[in-house]
């Protein structure tokens, strides 16, 4: 049973603070269904403190999107480190002259500089998709030859992962033999960002991949610049060769913010569209015998199935938030999960429910300056995923081994592992 404490603080401006004694977002049974917990807290301690990763918890939507505006006060920059001191001493001591990798990302980047720089990577985005749902769609089709004829396949491997990490490949102009290491670079980051309980090989073995996929990405650059394409780097460079404020540092992170961000992320939310739908049968048949309800499938989804479960904000002040004192330096989890189920948005927030008329309101790709520059992609290839899977697997069902999901460890993305299913095998015409 989840119990409320007062906890001690160290420091003038507090003396006490709510806390729950039995939220642990790294524990198994969390990881997996966070959900009956954060509930209570949002009725009895909103915002509470959680000692063992040294967190405050922001578990309401108004206190969610609070912090999302005031930019100022809630920094992105210092949270885009690991988070344990101890994980941050094997990186300071394996790679210290390497710097983060995201330095320079917008995602790591606060004002006055950060809105300048977001405003040109979204319109050089804007441009690079142009043309991208047709290729997407063929390259769905391409997926799906592979086991169409089999009857029963892992999503996340066979399908989830290759739409995503193929997509942002071709977005940012990455070949297919290069692409490979995209899963992993990204899994790496969200561990290091994510997880407390790391051991010092595998954060050294985190880190030294993301050197190395920053290092790709510095080649991949020149490459770009000497024989210049039609991808999101070449954009962007022909954008800095016209002018633009633009570094090739910015350049190069935002690419592989790009990747963390929008392989993981999409590909988990693919998983769990298809999760939610073949667990609601009856919702099923109707998306089925009704495309235009699949845009509602997809936000419905995002809100109750957040893929980024939360972000770590750092004040730079202490500030008032929710009737709690936060002080100076304090890590905020800004739990989007919780926010996206909160009862004054969301009646009945814990349903998974096509028709709900305001699912659009989720928080799932951020809010206000600090929205997500890919969401446009992520809902293009959920729509794109969701059409060709309905229309090329009849009968698509949990495969009989199914099992229940298991999460990678991480507050920030726990990335879905597996999702058997299965369907109707259609014998092919041999045309004779």
């Amino acid at each position: 049973m989840t119990t409320m404490e007062p906890n001690l603080m160290v420091g003038e401006s507090l003396t006490k603070c709510p806390h729950y004694a039995a939220f642990d977002p790294l524990q198994p049974a969390q990881i997996i269904d966070p959900y009956p917990i954060l509930a209570r807290a949002r009725e009895e301690a909103p915002i509470f403190y959680m000692d063992k990763h040294d967190l405050w918890v922001v578990t309401r939507r108004e206190d969610v999107l609070a912090i999302y505006k005031d930019m100022a006060t809630f920094s992105n920059g210092p949270a885009q480190q690991p988070l344990t001191p101890k994980t941050q001493a094997v990186i300071e001591r394996v790679g210290e002259a390497y710097g983060l990798p995201v330095d320079g990302s917008i995602n790591a980047l606060d004002p006055p500089v950060h809105l300048p720089l977001k405003r040109l990577v979204v319109s050089v985005f804007q441009k690079a998709l142009s043309g991208m749902d047709n290729w997407l769609e063929a390259r769905l089709e391409k997926l799906v030859d592979q086991f169409a004829d089999v009857g029963e396949v892992d999503l996340v491997p066979s399908f989830n992962w290759p739409v995503t990490v193929g997509t942002v490949a071709h977005l940012i102009g990455a070949s297919d033999d290069e692409a490979n290491r995209f899963k992993e670079w990204a899994e790496n980051w969200f561990e290091l960002v994510g997880s407390s309980q790391l051991s010092n090989e595998r954060a050294e073995a985190c880190w030294m991949g993301f050197v190395d996929f920053e290092n790709w990405a510095y080649r991949c650059l020149e490459d770009r610049r000497k024989q210049p394409r039609e991808d999101l780097m070449s954009k962007l460079l022909n954008a800095q060769r016209e002018g633009a404020n633009i570094t090739d540092r910015e350049i190069v992170t935002n690419c592989i913010g790009m990747v963390a961000a929008g392989t993981d992320t999409t590909a988990n939310s693919i998983g769990q569209m298809m999760y939610m739908l073949l667990s609601n049968p009856d919702q099923l048949k109707r998306v089925r015998d009704n495309s235009d309800l699949r845009p509602r499938v997809i936000e419905e989804v995002l809100r109750l199935r957040v893929p980024v479960r939360g972000v770590i904000k750092i004040t730079t002040r202490d500030v008032e938030l929710g009737g709690v004192t936060l002080p100076k330096g304090a890590k905020i989890y800004v739990h989007i999960g919780s926010a996206n189920r909160d009862a004054a948005m969301f009646e009945h927030g814990d349903q998974f429910d096509i028709e709900r008329p305001n699912a659009r309101k989720h928080l799932a790709f951020g809010a206000f300056n600090r929205a997500c520059v890919g969401a446009p992609l992520a809902r293009m290839e959920m729509t794109k995923a969701l059409d060709v899977l309905l229309r090329r697997l009849p009968g698509l069902r949990f495969a009989s081994d199914h099992h229940p999901l298991r999460y990678t460890e991480s507050i920030i993305v726990p990335s879905l592992r597996s999702l058997r299913v299965a369907w109707d095998v259609v014998a092919r015409s041999t045309g004779v």
